[in-house]
């Protein structure tokens, strides 16, 4: 009697204890590295970044999907399809260049015949960077292992490392972009980055979200900040507005009503600083 209490016991304090569920399956297909990641965009939040041989696929946290990305073609080929399948390291969009408005991403290619190269793409598939002959991985007896802190902050600036096969060396670049700022205290993410690796308190938003004619944007300047600039892209990353704004004030109305319908992302400029970058629909 008393052990079969006991274990009533136990399965009832098990059962309130496992709060771990299942929230979605995401089908891999034949890659073997590399196909499924959390990521940080600072103009769009967390997105699982899911790839195959020629797509990226971005989703949203409730799974739905929030935009694909078609891979340019290795060139030249892969000489064997089981070592050809890219590995996209790192998905950001401030980093690789300073355009909120862009998805940037990192990609790795292991060759069959010992050849491995690295590319650097933006969203349109334009090539910002590419080296040949590096390792990304080290290879231990439990098999592949992703170097993750290739990319990491340091007071002048983000630095990248990237090494070279055979070990012949490593090189270092500067890059850019930041990393995107980490969660705060209660789960709040703060907006303003800093080269000095410090965050202030920073807010911005605009409302209504769609515009039509005119949209309002909030904000408020962190403490030593007494001017600064609202700048507007669009999906290309072409700048279309600028304004100054001050501390003396906490919102600015912005006529939309030249701007075509469509995705726009806008940001606070100061010096040494800037907000996160925050979406803005348009429709007519």
């Amino acid at each position: 009697m008393k052990k079969s209490l006991y274990t009533l016991l136990l399965a009832a304090s098990l059962s309130a204890n496992a709060q771990i569920t299942l929230e979605h399956y995401y089908p891999t297909g034949n890659i073997l590295k590399g196909y499924l990641k959390l990521v940080q965009l600072s103009a769009a939040g967390y997105k699982y970044v899911l790839n195959d041989t020629n797509t990226i696929t971005l989703y949203n946290l409730n799974h739905t999907v929030y935009l694909t990305i078609n891979i340019p073609p290795r060139n030249p080929p892969a000489s064997s399809s089981f070592y050809g399948f890219p590995q996209i390291l790192y998905v950001s969009d401030e980093l690789f260049n300073t355009n909120p408005a862009d998805i940037e991403y990192f990609i790795y290619y292991e060759d069959a015949s010992g050849n491995n190269d690295c590319r650097i793409y933006d969203q349109v598939g334009s090539i910002l960077f590419s080296k040949d002959s590096v390792v990304i991985d080290n290879y231990d007896f439990h098999g592949y292992v992703d170097i993750t802190n290739f990319i990491s902050y340091s007071p002048s600036g983000v630095k990248m490392i990237i090494p070279q096969q055979y070990g012949s060396g490593a090189t270092v670049y500067s890059l850019p972009g930041t990393l995107p700022c980490n969660d705060c205290t209660g789960g709040t993410v703060t907006a303003l980055r800093t080269v000095n690796g410090n965050t202030p308190n920073v807010g911005i938003s605009n409302y209504p979200n769609p515009a039509n004619n005119q949209t309002t944007v909030q904000y408020n300047l962190p403490e030593g900040i007494t001017t600064a600039e609202l700048v507007f892209y669009n999906i290309q990353g072409v700048e279309v507005k600028r304004f100054k704004v001050t501390n003396a004030f906490t919102d600015i109305l912005i006529s939309t009503a030249d701007l075509e319908a469509g995705t726009y992302y806008y940001q606070i400029q100061a010096a040494n600083s800037y907000s996160a970058g925050k979406k803005m629909i348009v429709i007519k």
